[in-house]
């Protein structure tokens, strides 16, 4: 599932998709906010989308194929 995200990315993109912000995913994580916003851009690279929103649809469309 989700092919290509590193775990942390992989993380990173689960708490997006459950409708956190960068601060909140950094708070519970512990990364910097700026890590975060790092981590959501490499994910929205290889998911090959262009926002957080297509990006949680991605994540929900891999999630519903396993």
């Amino acid at each position: 599932m989700h092919q290509g995200l590193s775990p942390r990315e992989r993380e990173v993109v689960r708490l997006v998709a459950q409708g956190k912000t960068n601060k909140e995913i950094a708070t519970c994580t512990g990364l910097a906010e700026s890590t975060v916003k790092d981590y959501v851009a490499n994910a929205c690279h290889k998911a090959g989308v262009d926002n957080r929103t297509a990006l949680t649809a991605w994540w929900v469309r891999q999630a519903a194929a396993e």
